[in-house]
């Protein structure tokens, strides 16, 4: 008796969760998009949404482009956009991109794949010369500037540019004759102030005012733009600034300060001139003999005999002094 009674109990549970128990359809974003409607008005065209208003009647043209995800619009002889859009939260029109636009309709909470999503209406003014619409995004002129703005009315790069092209991806930009790099969302990889930009193995060549620099592709530094001439030389840069010379990690940490008058590689290690005077460090840059003799001579046994001041010391491989004070006759032979 008692088992029967847990099993009606337990079919009833069942039955009951089976009642209450609600899949929920996935819902296509782009059905939304659709739904909306260009129509005009004594003349003027407006934009509606199932039937209600939300873009008022006052544009000369409203075009809508792919799918309806983007409009633009025209006021006598000037663009601008009606951009549309999803997102998971209402956007703070005082900062960031949508500073300069105007969010005048929350149509709907609880549309596409989630619950917490609306979908938008943004409008940018009427103020660019030409508007094109390429790969899902509106790229817009005023004066013979140019600017990119995403389908949903959000600004990527301002207006502000004389050129802009899309390479691998990112967005090249030139202003005044100097040139910078873009995210393909707007981030800055690297500002507008460089006279040139050159990618060279995944890293970016720049030069500004005759003097050179390199930054890694997403735009940290890897040696700051100072230098006259920068080499690569067996996987180092070494680098000059006027009559002086220096050696670098491929990373940028500094292995030789840019100061001495010539470095050599001999047999693994640095030989350096300053002025008249030499010295010699380890390829990691630790010091060996300091930069202060007249002469270094590598002698057996990979020891050195250093002249200074008319005496000769004897060093170890490593720099460590073993004898001093020879008086040294100088041969002109």
């Amino acid at each position: 008796m008692m088992n029967k009674f847990f099993f009606t109990l337990l079919c009833g549970f069942l039955i009951c969760a089976a009642t209450v128990t609600v899949h929920a359809q996935r819902i296509d974003d782009v059905q939304y998009y659709r739904e909306f409607q260009v129509e005009s008005h004594d003349g003027k065209y407006g934009l509606l949404f199932r039937g209600e208003v939300v873009v008022p009647y006052e544009y000369d043209e409203i075009v809508a482009q792919h799918d309806n995800r983007g409009f633009t619009s025209k006021q006598g002889d000037k663009y601008g956009i009606i951009g549309v859009g999803v997102t998971n939260y209402i956007p703070d029109v005082s900062v960031g991109s949508f500073s300069q636009q105007s969010w005048i309709y929350l149509l709907k909470k609880g549309i596409g794949r989630k619950n917490n999503m609306y979908l938008v209406v943004s409008v940018v003014p009427c103020e660019f010369d030409k508007i094109e619409y390429i790969d899902s995004r509106f790229w817009v002129s005023k004066s013979g500037l140019k600017g990119i703005y995403y389908s949903h009315g959000a600004r990527i790069l301002p207006c502000e540019f004389d050129e802009i092209q899309n390479v691998d991806g990112r967005y090249w930009v030139n202003k005044n004759g100097l040139n910078g790099i873009y995210y393909s969302h707007g981030g800055r990889i690297l500002p507008c102030e460089f006279d040139e930009i050159k990618n060279i193995d995944g890293r970016y060549w720049v030069s500004k005012s005759g003097l050179k620099g390199i930054y890694y592709s997403h735009g940290a530094r890897i040696l700051p733009c100072e230098f006259d001439e920068i080499k690569i030389v067996d996987g180092r840069y070494w680098v000059s600034k006027g009559d002086l010379n220096g050696v670098y990690y491929s990373h940028g940490a500094r292995i030789l300060p840019c100061e001495f008058n010539e470095i050599k590689n001999i047999n693994g290690k640095y030989w350096v001139s300053k002025g008249n005077l030499k010295g010699i460090y380890y390829s990691h840059g630790a010091r060996i003999l300091p930069c202060e003799f007249d002469k270094i001579e590598l002698i057996s046994d990979g020891k050195y005999l250093a002249y200074k001041d008319g005496k000769k010391s004897l060093y170890s491989s490593s720099g460590s002094r073993l004898q001093t004070d020879f008086d040294v006759i100088y041969s002109t032979n």
